[in-house]
């Protein structure tokens, strides 16, 4: 969980486990960000991109580079940050380099399908389905969306689609949190409500800051269901939308 009442400097920031996550770690990261060192995402968690953004700025200011963020190195930042505009900025382009890798093809490329129980025979159509298209596909089954992620990440997934059914209306999810919208999130899971509302009636989409959107490296989706009867029943069509979704993510690539 994401420590909101964290303040910046109360606390020294490292790389430990389990990760440090608070809105002081996401102020550092947008100082990072703004300066030029990539984190990746502006997500709250003290992760290995983080730390080694860190201590490349320390090395760069001669500060020693054990990626410690400490009170010396928290004036530093202070110091130099200046109004140079979004820091989100350089984390959408490290999401668009990372899906422009996929080379305007799924072939030799990897996707993560991920479900928390119970949906096996979904995941299992939409691997295939996926499949078909040259891709590696890696399927998670896991009740803890976090520990989801970590495997995802370790995969090293361009794209990573989660599945699950609750007592509520459909809808589908991308990341967004305090500095950062998943653009090619909000673009997956838009073009994949739109494929599934013949089946399944309206499905909105929204940015939140769950956490298998949060933590995991790539952009990332999260499918709700209202019930497991109707999905098994459009098996099949979900897993086409969900394979020519993707596909069409990964070879069109927007100018901006």
């Amino acid at each position: 969980m994401i420590e909101a009442g964290q303040r910046l400097g109360d606390r020294l920031l490292y790389l430990r486990t389990p990760q440090l996550r608070g809105d002081d770690v996401s102020e550092v990261q947008r100082m990072l960000s703004t300066l030029g060192f990539s984190v990746g995402r502006i997500d709250g968690i003290w992760g290995p991109l983080t730390a080694g953004a860190l201590a490349d700025f320390q090395l760069n200011m001669g500060l020693g580079g054990d990626g410690v963020c400490g009170g010396h190195t928290l004036r530093t930042l202070q110091r130099l940050v200046r109004p140079l505009g979004d820091a989100s900025v350089v984390a959408h382009i490290t999401e668009r380099q990372r899906l422009e890798s996929a080379g305007g093809q799924l072939a030799g490329h990897r996707i993560a399908i991920g479900e928390a129980g119970g949906l096996e025979p979904v995941t299992a159509s939409v691997r295939r389905a996926v499949g078909r298209n040259g891709a590696e596909v890696l399927t998670v089954h896991h009740p803890d969306w976090s520990a989801q992620a970590a495997q995802v990440n370790r995969f090293g997934a361009a794209v990573y689609i989660g599945f699950e059914v609750k007592p509520t209306a459909p809808s589908i999810s991308y990341f967004q949190g305090r500095h950062f919208v998943s653009r090619a999130g909000q673009r997956l899971a838009a073009d994949i409500a739109e494929r599934l509302e013949p089946m399944f009636g309206e499905m909105p989409t929204s940015g939140m800051g769950l956490p298998m959107l949060r933590e995991s490296a790539m952009p990332a989706v999260l499918c709700r269901f209202e019930g497991l009867d109707i999905l098994l029943e459009c098996n099949r069509e979900v897993a086409s939308a969900v394979a020519q979704s993707t596909r069409d993510l990964l070879v069109t690539q927007p100018s901006a």
